[in-house]
């Protein structure tokens, strides 16, 4: 499992002078770096097709992501060991899936703010990389025909940064943090989806889903011009793609998360995984889905903003 995390404040591009450059935030470290080919798997039909990898074949990104998680693992960075959390399957016709776990917390990657950010000689920098272990590796685009890993290379411009997840969910779950010298990504654009859905192809591991959930706190855009949250889920080696919209309303703040749209529930009380069944968690889900009329102007939308590509 892993994450897409977005940055959390709108107000923090106001607080950084143009000339600044968030690569020096960067400058001293050196980490594994993963390098994909030019040849892109999402160019030859990978994507919706039959993959060109063998599926029974641990890859090298699969390799280094598990490698580098198991070495924090061991290190102590986590609050608990996620493989001793109970897990069932609830009964019904969805399966849906819950799991105990008591030390589980969404608030799990710091989000930028006045007490997570601090300024020093005018350069700013993240809280969670004074702790720069919790940064496991990097991934961005090469320019050689086929991938490479380099085991100690400076943080590359235009790569998505491999974080540890201190509050995981499952075994191997880990933080994509999109990243650039003079962006801030608060959505997911194209340029990052894409390497995302490259990470996706290239881990080669029918285990591996990508969860992606907006932010309240994001610039109003995309859907979020019509307050609609989303969600996206990434599964099968990138073949499938999930989109999830939320009802939000003034009266309605609950949200959930890619997983649990996706049917995979998390609880920290053990009264709550004992008793959980298949009506509750539908209800759950229903408090935040769109009605027929919601959904249907969702779809006018999307139409829209497809027709605007296409000409």
């Amino acid at each position: 499992m892993v994450t897409v995390e977005q940055l959390q404040d709108d107000n923090f591009l106001s607080q950084c002078p143009p000339p600044l450059s968030l690569q020096g935030i960067f400058s001293d470290i050196r980490i594994p770096l993963y390098r994909f080919g030019s040849n892109s798997v999402l160019d030859n039909g990978s994507v919706g097709g039959i993959s060109c990898l063998i599926e029974e074949e641990q890859s090298v990104l699969d390799s280094i992501l598990l490698a580098q998680w198991e070495d924090r693992m061991w290190k102590g960075l986590f609050r608990y060991d996620v493989t001793t959390s109970e897990i069932k399957v609830i009964g019904g016709r969805r399966k849906f899936i819950a799991q105990f776990n008591e030390g589980w917390s969404r608030d799990c990657m710091p989000k930028l703010g006045k007490n997570k950010i601090r300024h020093q000689k005018d350069v700013f920098e993240f809280s969670w990389m004074e702790r720069q272990e919790e940064l496991l590796f990097c991934v961005a685009s090469g320019e050689k025909l086929n991938p490479e890993l380099v085991l100690s290379a400076a943080v590359p411009d235009c790569g998505l940064l491999i974080t540890i997840n201190s509050s995981p969910v499952e075994y191997g779950h880990v933080f994509l943090v999109p990243h650039s010298s003079y962006i801030l990504h608060q959505f997911l654009d194209a340029r990052s989806l894409e390497l995302v859905l490259r990470v996706a192809v290239e881990v080669n591991n029918c285990s591996f889903r990508l969860f992606y959930d907006y932010s309240p706190s994001a610039s109003h855009i995309y859907f979020q011009e019509k307050l609609i949250p989303y969600n996206l889920l990434i599964s099968d080696h990138g073949k499938r793609i999930f989109l999830f919209f939320q009802l939000h309303t003034s009266e309605n703040f609950c949200t959930l998360s890619a997983w649990e749209c996706g049917g995979y529930f998390v609880v920290k009380s053990r009264s709550e995984f004992d008793q959980a069944t298949e009506h509750a968690l539908l209800k759950q889900l229903t408090t935040v889905s769109l009605d027929d009329e919601g959904f249907q102007g969702v779809k006018r939308l999307c139409c829209t903003i497809a027709s605007k590509f296409a000409s």
